[in-house]
């Protein structure tokens, strides 16, 4: 479910907590959430994920931007790619509420692959000569990452599910006019 946090906004209270904002603010005082995903992989619910990075943002419009490229519109919600510096600027606190594991989907990432965004021949030259470590976390263990790591996850082969409230911050306000869809200040 994209956009959780504008859906279901009674969550809010109860995410952004004393001591999850105190976890946030130690990584970067100035932070604001820019996006929240509720992903829920279950064995009748199940995908794969290929290798990528989360590089697009969510913008409230559309405005042609020096920089900003690869505009799309999913189901309402506009995407683009930044300038490299915003990711590099951006993190994701993603909430655990199951216990992941290798079984059920859990993440697989490449180490040292978030310095710097990638093109797909770069991505599969990178994953076809690397051993992915697999980031399994415990149900309400939260997990951070940099949005230009090199990511996969593969379906589930067992009867548990996998949810996971996934969460971008930034501290860079955007140019032009542009306004990240789903920005709340912490």
């Amino acid at each position: 479910m994209r956009e959780v946090l504008l859906k279901i906004p009674e969550l809010k209270d109860i995410l952004f907590n004393k001591n999850f904002r105190k976890l946030i603010k130690s990584i970067d005082k100035e932070v604001f959430l820019t996006k929240a995903i509720y992903f829920d992989k279950s064995p009748k619910d199940n995908w794969y994920v290929t290798w990528h990075q989360d590089i697009p943002i969510n913008v409230a419009e559309k405005i042609e931007t020096n920089g900003f490229s690869c505009w799309t519109n999913k189901k309402g919600v506009i995407s683009v790619r930044p300038p490299e510096v915003v990711s590099k600027n951006t993190f994701s606190m993603r909430i655990h509420l199951d216990d992941t594991t290798v079984k059920n989907g859990a993440l697989k990432v490449i180490p040292g692959s978030h310095n710097k965004g990638l093109n797909d021949a770069e991505i599969k030259l990178i994953t076809a000569n690397s051993i992915p470590f697999v980031s399994e976390i415990g149900s309400g263990g939260v997990q951070l990452l940099k949005p230009l790591l090199l990511h996969a996850s593969s379906e589930t082969t067992v009867q548990k599910r996998r949810r996971v409230l996934h969460l971008e911050f930034s501290s860079i306000e955007l140019p032009n006019g542009l306004q990240y869809a789903e920005k709340e200040v912490l």
